[in-house]
């Protein structure tokens, strides 16, 4: 797809995963979301292995 589309749609997979913690019991405050779809890829290239390696969600914990 396009990259806006890509865009979107990781948004709305770390969307997906803010509403499942805070469904089983994360408070939603201490969570925030941000999909980057093409923008920040840990692996580079178009190779299946590569868009595998970066779909993927990340978890950044800071301090209370």
């Amino acid at each position: 797809g396009s990259a806006e589309r890509n865009r979107v749609l990781s948004q709305e997979r770390a969307a997906a995963v803010v509403a499942y913690l805070t469904e089983h019991g994360v408070e939603g405050g201490r969570l925030s979301s941000h999909g980057f779809g093409p923008d920040r890829p840990l692996v580079q290239g178009t190779s299946r292995r590569a868009r595998a390696a970066n779909r993927r969600v990340e978890f950044h914990i800071n301090g209370q």
